[in-house]
């Protein structure tokens, strides 16, 4: 009999890259990764799960764009409006993972 428990697990960590800085781009920034692990889930929970995640940042207009992925389908990545900059930038990418 296969035992399969449902999992959330999340990370928090500052990453570097090397990239040209610009208002959108820095070479410092802090990265959160989570994997969350049942079955049925759909794009709709994904997406619902990153709503909710950016709400709680104060982030609500969000954005869902497909994209491309080499380890997940689909795939998307998610945009929120910047007052500042007056303009849609990327604040995250997703996907979900097939057995």
């Amino acid at each position: 009999q296969e035992k399969f428990s449902p999992v959330k697990y999340f990370s928090i960590d500052r990453v570097f890259r090397n990239e040209s800085l610009d208002a959108t781009h820095l070479a410092e920034f802090h990265q959160v990764e989570g994997v969350v692990a049942d079955r049925g889930l759909t794009l709709g929970h994904l997406m619902g799960i990153l709503r909710q995640f950016f709400s709680k940042l104060g982030i609500t207009q969000l954005r869902f764009k497909p994209a491309y992925n080499p380890y997940t389908e689909p795939s998307m990545e998610v945009f929120s409006y910047h007052e500042g900059l007056k303009k849609w930038v990327e604040v995250g990418n997703s996907g979900i993972f097939r057995p």
